[in-house]
């Protein structure tokens, strides 16, 4: 490594990573003409697709996100100071699959791009696919500045030396590399058990059980799964959603087409899979939406305006959630929702209700009253209580029932996602919520609401929400879930499911509250979520080791009475992202965005989306620049230095 290069380090080579070498590929001319440039990037995993997207797990594993809205690349209308390079969304690299113009890829990615649309799921192994040929795409096409070489490793510690440089210390290397910045795209990094979990694990083992922990469906271990045996399944999100295909399709199974649903066909290896969480609803699916770009909604009443009035009060602990950002967002969800459900079966009730209820305050008796006389329904009016628990108030007999109830549920909520959001409201409300994550994020990322709010409000309530209502899983996989509970192969629990280690008998048993009869005795839990990113708990090297230094630390977010919340996401500065030490400053050469500072920024873990001024392209530009700029300010420093050690030399005078 010259001492005339500008080195960066990009530890992860998933997606994040990747839009960073290419923002570091297009900024370098500009901000470092001439100048060399290499770039190191660190993942054991395969690069583009790191970790999460490896292109050889399951083809069964969908995304749930449509083709056309995963991108790596910037477009028009990313607004960041470096210049725009435009690439293919995972759509548009499907269609030059299909055309030929790409073939260094395998015969599944083949089959697979023949039939994709823009609205169409891809597997996640697809994705891994993509992500890969973009990472050497922008390799291929960087610029004369710029270098790229992989590491297959891990790295295990960065510390800096005299000279300021950062060491970044690479599993099974003897020698450190030397680098100006260092960009932690980590993703979602290993943890430490919880208390519960432990307890869990070594419950199992002293039993001979089988307890699957948080984790990624792609990387457990389903090898002892029993045919026909009951395993308890806790969790009814996405994770549950990958389990539940990867114990039936995955296992043989087949699903196919009757009437305007499915059935499933065992193959006799799959296993009963009891399957609860607290709500006792499976998340809802996405709304079928058949175009390619998606504009994305522009909000009425949270507004620029609001958003700045409302950060006023970060960092003091005054602002609440529920209090203060809440009402805006309910009213700006019940506006599109009134809309259309009016718009096409009661015109003088939609033209009265955008005359009214703009004006309107959200939960004025005003408001309440004007809502009942357009919507005199009870049951078509917008309840969040009835969206977030739908199960409360009604009262099952026993199991029989709870199940009839929940496939009523499950076909209903099928119902309305083939309709869409222009023809459904349920489904206009959903889309809605998730557009607001930006205006949300905007106002309760870096302490914009007070701790007690984040923790009560936001951690242990909306983010649930707002991921079960607006970011499920394709309707196909609620399609295969009905088909699945049907054949009796998924047997729903019922609403605060209960799990507890059973000493005595040495079995977990399950058993829902509100559902009598649905006590459940198995050898085998399988926790259907991801654990959550915690720097305080990371097992990741690189993470402990800087926690355990006090280069880094868990974020902060304080009460105006003085007491606060500390969350588990890696606490970096606002608008530079730089990782905040434990004595509170700034390192100005270490970077992070994404899953690591999840609770900093809010929904921070979601991918790039094109079209929509997406926030990780934001952030990415952002992070690159400053790394280019903190190389140059070095290179500054000794042109500074040589032209001053120049200056000190005396010429001698010859003798006479």
């Amino acid at each position: 490594m010259s001492t005339r290069t500008i080195d960066i380090c990009i530890v992860g080579a998933g997606p994040r990573g990747t839009v960073a070498l290419e923002r570091v590929c297009a900024n370098a001319p500009l901000l470092s003409p001439g100048q060399e440039v290499h770039v190191h990037v660190v993942d054991p995993y395969p690069v583009g697709g790191g970790r999460v997207w490896k292109f050889d797990q399951p083809r069964e594993l969908l995304m749930n996100t449509v083709a056309g809205d995963v991108t790596v690349f910037t477009d028009r209308t990313v607004t960041c100071e470096g210049p725009l390079t435009p690439g293919p969304t995972q759509y548009q690299w499907a269609r030059m699959v299909a055309d030929g113009l790409v073939t260094d890829v395998s015969d599944e990615a083949k089959a697979e791009a023949a039939h994709m649309e823009a609205w169409s799921y891809a597997s996640r192994a697809f994705q891994g696919e993509y992500l890969g040929w973009s990472f050497r795409h922008i390799v291929e096409r960087a610029p004369a500045e710029v270098s790229v070489s992989v590491h297959q490793t891990r790295a295990v510690s960065v510390t800096e030396a005299a000279d300021g440089m950062q060491e970044v210390r690479l599993e099974g290397e003897d020698l450190p590399l030397r680098v100006d910045a260092v960009v932690l795209a980590q993703g979602h990094y290993d943890v430490a058990p919880t208390t519960r979990e432990q307890h869990l694990i070594d419950f199992a083992a002293r039993h001979g059980l089988h307890y699957v922990a948080p984790n990624s469906p792609a990387e457990a271990d389903l090898s002892w799964v029993t045919p026909g045996e009951p395993v308890i399944v806790r969790g009814l999100g996405l994770n549950f959603y990958d389990y539940m295909i990867l114990l039936s399709e995955g296992r043989g199974g087949h699903f196919v087409t009757e009437g305007d649903g499915l059935r499933y066909l065992p193959s006799g290896e799959e296993p009963v899979m009891y399957a609860g969480s607290g709500r006792g609803m499976p998340y809802r699916a996405r709304a079928e939406i058949k175009q390619e770009v998606v504009p994305r909604y522009k909000p009425d009443f949270i507004t620029a305006t609001e958003i700045a009035e409302l950060r006023l009060g970060a960092g003091t602990g005054r602002t609440d959630f529920l209090r203060d950002l809440f009402p805006l967002v309910a009213k700006e969800v019940a506006w599109v929702y009134y809309r259309a459900l009016l718009k096409d079966t009661a015109p003088e009730a939609h033209a009265r209700l955008v005359a009214e209820f703009p004006g309107l305050s959200w939960g004025s008796p005003r408001m309440e009253r004007l809502i009942e006389e357009l919507v005199p329904d009870p049951e078509l009016r917008f309840d969040w209580k009835r969206l977030d628990r739908p199960a409360d108030g009604i009262g099952f007999a026993g199991q029989a029932a709870f199940r009839d109830w929940i496939t009523g549920q499950l076909d209903e909520d099928l119902r309305h996602s083939r309709l869409g959001p222009e023809r459904s409201a349920v489904k206009a409300a959903a889309a809605v919520m998730r557009d607001l994550r930006e205006e949300v994020r905007a106002v309760i990322s870096h302490q914009g609401i007070s701790g007690a709010s984040y923790r009560d409000h936001i951690d242990r309530w909306f983010s649930g929400l707002n991921n079960y209502a607006a970011s499920g899983p394709p309707a196909t996989r609620v399609a295969q879930l009905l088909a699945l509970v049907r054949a009796g192969i998924v047997e729903p629990l019922g609403p605060r499911m209960k799990v507890s280690a059973e000493e005595d008998d040495g079995v977990f048993l399950a058993s829902s509250p509100d559902v009598p009869g649905t006590e459940v005795r198995a050898t085998a839990l399988v926790e259907a979520h991801l654990p959550l990113t915690d720097v305080r708990r990371a097992t990741d090297p690189l993470l402990a080791s800087l926690r355990a230094a006090g280069e880094c630390r868990a974020h902060f977010i304080p009460d105006a009475d003085g007491g606060g919340y500390e969350t588990g996401g890696l606490d970096v500065t606002e608008s530079t992202f730089q990782v905040v030490r434990g004595d509170g400053t700034p390192h100005p050469a270490r970077f992070s965005y994404g899953p690591p500072v999840e609770s900093v920024q809010w929904v921070t873990a979601i991918g790039a989306r094109p079209h929509v001024n997406s926030r990780t392209l934001l952030q990415g530009d952002s992070i690159a620049r400053s790394c280019l700029r903190q190389g140059m300010a070095r290179l500054a420093r000794l042109d500074a230095d040589d032209a001053a050690r120049r200056e000190t030399v005396t010429t001698v005078p010859l003798a006479g």
